[in-house]
């Protein structure tokens, strides 16, 4: 009789009794899962693709404000201008007038420079005369670029360095070609009194090179001008005890009787 029973079922009882099978339940519990984590995916991409397409269209103002602000930020310059008067110092028996002009670096050296005549005039000089250490000096030739770059000029050609004897001591100099449209024969000179924090360094132009009596004489005419600091006013004293007849005031008139050159 029980197969009796099992003949009345339907292809209906049939098919629950078989979609019953762990088999199957299994793979039916299985499918929702799936779906969730493909549902999930799909979302998480285009939440990414929706930011990446408002990324561009962020205010400039915003953007900038991520930019850290050191990198915006000049540095502070070493070197800054100042009135060159009182005048510190001078340049006694000068012919003609000299410019002036001063600087001082952030640690407190100052800087002046005394520019007689212009390039190309039968007397042309520049020294630039500083108080205070303020940059480690480099070699003469890099050293004489460097102002001649500050004045607009270009050294065509720097000879063989010597000494040469002042009253502030011996001076380092050499004969020097600056150029610029034209050219003009100079001596360049450097001397620098670590003691007492005082140097100075420019150039003697003329219709030929100044020869080492005429430089000599130039460098022994700079002398203080005002109220100079005890500290300058001793270097200058010291210097003048040394001073020889050499460069009296004869001496000078020479030196500064130079034939014009020609104009470029």
């Amino acid at each position: 009789m029980p197969r009796a029973g099992y003949a009345e079922w339907d292809e209906e009882d049939l098919a629950d009794w078989v979609d019953e099978r762990p088999s199957r339940r299994l793979g039916r519990r299985r499918t929702p899962w799936l779906r969730v984590i493909l549902m999930s995916s799909c979302s998480i991409a285009g939440l990414a693709y929706l930011a990446l397409q408002q990324e561009p269209a962020r205010r400039p103002a915003e953007r900038s404000k991520q930019v850290r602000s050191s990198v915006l930020v000049a540095p502070v310059p070493a070197w800054k201008p100042v009135s060159p008067s009182p005048a510190a110092y001078a340049l006694a028996s000068a012919p003609g007038s000299i410019a002036m002009e001063a600087r001082q670096h952030a640690n407190g050296a100052r800087e002046d420079t005394l520019v007689l005549g212009r390039f190309g005039d039968f007397r042309y000089a520049q020294v630039s005369l500083v108080q205070g250490m303020p940059e480690t000096a480099g070699s003469f030739y890099i050293d004489i670029v460097r102002r001649a770059a500050r004045a607009g000029l270009a050294v065509a050609h720097q000879g063989q360095g010597r000494m040469v004897t002042t009253k502030f001591g011996t001076v380092e100099a050499a004969p020097l070609t600056l150029a610029a449209r034209g050219e003009q024969a100079c001596q360049a000179f450097r001397f620098a009194d670590g003691a007492a924090d005082f140097s100075f360094q420019g150039w003697l132009c003329g219709s030929s090179a100044p020869d080492e009596a005429q430089l000599a004489c130039f460098i022994d005419g700079i002398a203080p001008a005002g109220s100079p600091s005890p500290a300058l006013k001793a270097v200058f004293a010291r210097a003048d005890r040394s001073r020889t007849e050499a460069c009296g005031a004869s001496a000078r008139t020479a030196s500064a009787a130079v034939r014009p050159p020609a104009r470029p």
